[in-house]
C-alpha cells in the first residue's frame, strides 16, 4: 500500500499557473492609463497639457512594471532551485500570487493621487507584504533542503535572500522619504536595479572565489 503524500502538484504546474497569473498582473498595469476624452475642436490646444499631466500615471506604470518584473525573476529563480512541493509551500505561493495579483490597484490609486502621502505608502506597504512573502517562501523551501536539491550551493539561495532583504529595505527607506518629498521617492525606487546588479555581482565573485 503506498504511503500517503499531498506532493502531487508537480513543480510544472506550479510555473505554468504563477506565470498565467504575473502575465495577467502585468497588463491590468496598462489599463490604468486612460485615453484623454477631449472635444475634437480643442484637441490641438488641450492634449498636450494633458498629456503632461499623466506624467505621474506613465512613472507609476514603469516603476510598477519593473518591480512585478523583479518579483518574477525572483521567483521563476527560486522554483528553478525547487525539485518538488507540499502543501504549506503551495499555499504560500498562493498568497504570494494574491498579493501580485492585487498590485494593480495601490497601483492605480497611487496613480489617481501621485500627491498624497497615503496612496504611496499603501503602494509600498503592498510591495513589501510581496517581498515578505517571497522570503518565506524562499527560507521555508531551503530550510534543511526541505524542498531543494541538496547537493544545490547555498550561496544561490543566500544571493536570492539578500536579493529580497535589500529589495525591502529599500522599500521601507522610501517611506519616510516620500513625507519629505513624495516625487523624490518614486523616483528613488529605480536604486533598486543599480543594487541588485552589484549584489549579483558580488554573490558571482563569491562563488568563483
Amino acid at each position: 500500500m503506498s504511503r500517503f503524500s499531498d506532493d502531487t502538484i508537480s513543480t510544472a504546474r506550479l510555473v505554468s499557473f504563477s506565470d498565467g497569473v504575473f502575465a495577467i498582473a502585468v497588463t491590468l498595469l496598462v489599463f490604468n492609463l486612460k485615453v484623454p476624452q477631449i472635444p475634437a475642436v480643442n484637441v490641438h490646444a488641450l492634449l498636450p497639457g494633458m498629456i503632461k499631466g499623466m506624467l505621474p500615471h506613465f512613472t507609476t506604470y514603469v516603476v510598477t512594471f519593473l518591480i512585478v518584473a523583479v518579483y518574477w525573476t525572483f521567483h521563476h529563480r527560486m522554483l528553478n532551485l525547487v525539485t518538488r512541493t507540499d502543501t504549506p509551500f503551495l499555499w504560500m505561493n498562493i498568497c504570494y500570487l494574491l498579493m501580485i495579483s492585487f498590485i494593480p490597484f495601490p497601483s492605480m490609486l497611487f496613480g489617481a493621487y501621485p500627491k498624497e502621502p497615503f496612496s504611496f505608502i499603501f503602494y509600498i506597504g503592498s510591495m513589501i507584504l510581496v517581498g515578505c512573502l517571497a522570503m518565506l517562501m524562499l527560507g521555508y523551501a531551503s530550510y534543511k533542503y526541505r524542498l531543494i536539491n541538496k547537493e544545490l550551493p547555498m550561496a544561490m539561495v543566500k544571493y536570492l535572500f539578500f536579493r529580497q532583504l535589500t529589495t525591502i529595505l529599500v522599500f521601507l527607506l522610501a517611506i519616510p522619504l516620500s513625507l519629505y518629498r513624495l516625487q523624490w521617492a518614486m523616483y528613488y525606487l529605480f536604486i533598486l536595479f543599480p543594487i541588485h546588479g552589484a549584489t549579483r555581482n558580488y554573490f558571482k565573485k563569491q562563488a568563483e572565489g
